[in-house]
């Protein structure tokens, strides 16, 4: 029996999930299974024709899944770690690609008077961008500001990495949370697709709003890369506000180090105070949308948390009883 066979037998006897027993199976007829695979993909490729970059996407997770789960060293162990990350690129591509047909039935009013009435009329972001002078050139705020938004691609995923390094459980455990999350997003984004913000402006159901991210690109002379903030559908997706992932992210991060990290829990909540403002003077998302963010959060982590504390509580029992 191989090294990668006799790991997920034990791993999945000793869990005794659907999962542990399909990786085991996974592991023990890998062959034939990626076998498979790769003549169900390419009969697919025949038959309906080149797949979109959404679903070259989701054949990738899948190749990994199947290529890699069970594996406990070496490249295929890192690549079936990390597969999550691949997961939420899929998953936002899937949403993107089908912008153009959930911005006819998106909402936008909602989501805009529940910022009317709870900011005394007029929703934030109009009035922190008329405090600022957003629109009036291009200001070293406006600078800030792109890199806080731009900063959600990187920030959490270098916690991911860090944690990776220092304590795979904890890794596997802030993986889990974010894709729970994100993927709970990318749901809410087809069943309730919202327009944010600068989109609202341009649809004039919004006073006038710049969008930060659009300006600053074009300031630096780069107008092939402000155009997918010109609202284009290419990369990005115009109706991916509601929740706003960009603040439930970082709560996300903050509520699992907040426990271990003295120093670290300042840090990362006042880069979560900063978000906050980056979304709402970027005109990226209302208050709600951010709020519903947070929601999805702390719902999210409570029932990982739960799950994992009674996970806990029987293996414990189980190390004593075998004792």
């Amino acid at each position: 029996m191989s090294h990668d066979t006799l790991s997920s037998t034990r791993a999945g006897a000793a869990d005794g999930t659907v999962v542990g027993a399909f990786v085991e199976l996974l592991v023990r007829r890998r062959l034939l299974v990626v076998t498979g695979y790769l003549t169900v993909s390419l009969a697919a490729v025949v038959t309906v024709g080149q797949p979109n970059r959404p679903a070259i996407l989701w054949w990738a997770v899948g190749l990994i899944v199947v290529t890699c789960a069970g594996a406990e060293t070496g490249v295929r162990r890192f690549l079936i770690d990390w597969v999550p990350a691949l997961v939420i690129a899929a998953g936002y591509d899937t949403v993107r690609a089908a912008s153009v047909d959930l911005l006819s039935r998106a909402i936008v009013h909602p989501q805009l008077r529940f910022d009317e009435i709870a900011f005394g009329g007029t929703a934030p972001t109009v009035l922190v961008q008329r405090w600022l002078q957003a629109g009036d050139g291009v200001h070293w705020w406006d600078y800030l500001t792109w890199l806080g938004y731009l900063s959600h691609f990187v920030v959490t995923l270098v916690v991911v990495a860090f944690f990776y390094v220092t304590d795979r459980e904890r890794f596997r455990r802030l993986a889990a949370l974010v894709v729970t999350v994100s993927v709970a997003g990318f749901a809410t984004y087809f069943i309730i697709p919202a327009v944010p913000p600068w989109l609202a402006s341009r649809q004039g159901v919004l006073p006038h709003t710049t969008r930060i991210q659009y300006e600053v690109w074009a300031h630096l002379g780069l107008p092939g890369i402000a155009k997918i903030f010109n609202g284009g559908t290419q990369l990005a997706n115009p109706v991916a506000a509601l929740p706003s992932l960009h603040a439930a992210w970082p709560l996300m991060v903050l509520l699992f180090i907040w426990p271990t990290a003295r120093r670290g829990r300042w840090v990362f909540l006042a880069y979560l105070v900063f978000m906050v403002a980056v979304l709402v003077y970027g005109a990226e998302h209302y208050v709600s949308d951010i709020l519903l963010g947070w929601a999805y959060t702390l719902v999210v982590f409570w029932a990982w948390n739960r799950h994992w504390a009674r996970r806990d509580r029987e293996r414990g029992g189980a190390l004593a009883a075998a004792a």
